[in-house]
């Protein structure tokens, strides 16, 4: 998995979210953008199917505690499946812009 960063505030991450060092370097570019002060926060997911429980509160924390407005775009239906039965999609502003199911 790679994680990139776009500008000061996109992070883009290819492959699968799959691993503790995966979720670790996801939260690293997440919160590096943060303590360069931004709030305004999109994230988008190009292969992943999934995405751990270590993401999904860090993300949680970020929204609810850190106030950053989080918007994530997915290109796999599965992940966005996921979040939409985990009650996530409105609170992580998710949207799917692929048709790979």
């Amino acid at each position: 998995m790679q994680v990139e960063q776009r500008g000061s505030n996109e992070i883009i991450v290819t492959g699968n979210i799959k691993t503790l060092e995966d979720s670790n370097k996801i939260k690293d570019a997440i919160g590096r953008l943060v303590a360069h002060g931004s709030q305004n926060i999109h994230l988008e997911i190009n292969d992943s199917f999934s995405m751990s429980s270590t993401v999904i509160g860090f993300l949680m924390k970020l929204v609810h505690h850190d106030k950053v407005q989080l918007s994530i775009s997915v290109v796999d239906g599965r992940l966005y499946t996921l979040l939409d039965e985990l009650c996530m999609v409105k609170i992580f502003n998710v949207r799917l812009v692929g048709q790979r199911e």
